[in-house]
């Protein structure tokens, strides 16, 4: 007969997102898992998988917080363009209020180029929340809230590299002002 777990499969997984949010993937050993995690190797091979699909579900888990986060913001606001700023803001605020990267984006600069899974999934994921945004963009162009006959696809995808840029110019100077007034421009571009 099989033993029931005696331990949150989702709590379990959080922990260990964290822990690869914070110290990274490479960094992070199986035996800071365990630590970590409170069970034994064996039930984390049972139920997650080896590290790397364990880090592969921690990045599921985390992409549907951030994908939560898009959708979440985008209930908040009437307008397409008032959306779209909330989004931003509300993903920025969120960077800085967490001191530390996007998990996709540490993810992106740390993995993403050796690993040809982790790569396609996070391509995938990142096209849902591309999807996200070129809704509202598109909208804000017909209602002329964003005068750019840009292509909807090209505004999403600048918006979402603009994130990374943000976090590096924070990781050198501290200056949460700075950020902002960064902020403030791509919302300014966006608009014209």
């Amino acid at each position: 007969m099989a033993r029931n777990k005696e331990f949150d499969y989702t709590e379990k997984l959080e922990i260990a997102r964290n822990m690869f949010w914070e110290k990274g993937y490479n960094a992070t050993s199986m035996h800071d898992i365990v630590a970590a995690l409170g069970i034994n190797r064996s039930s984390i091979y049972d139920t997650y998988g080896n590290k790397h699909n364990l880090f592969l579900q921690s990045l599921s888990n985390y992409a549907t917080l951030k994908e939560n986060q898009y959708l979440k913001a985008a209930s908040a606001k009437e307008t397409a363009i008032d959306t779209l700023e909330y989004i931003i803001r509300d993903v920025v605020r969120q960077t800085l209020t967490d001191n530390k990267a996007c998990l996709i984006v540490k993810t992106i600069f740390e993995v993403a180029a050796a690993d040809k899974e982790i790569k396609n999934f996070l391509i995938k994921k990142g096209e849902v929340l591309q999807s996200i945004l070129e809704k509202y963009i598109v909208q804000a162009q017909k209602d002329n809230s964003i005068k750019s006959s840009s292509n909807s696809t090209v505004i999403a995808r600048y918006v979402l590299s603009s994130f990374s840029s943000f976090w590096s110019h924070y990781i050198l100077t501290q200056n949460k002002e700075e950020v902002n007034e960064m902020v403030d421009f791509l919302i300014e571009q966006l608009k014209k």
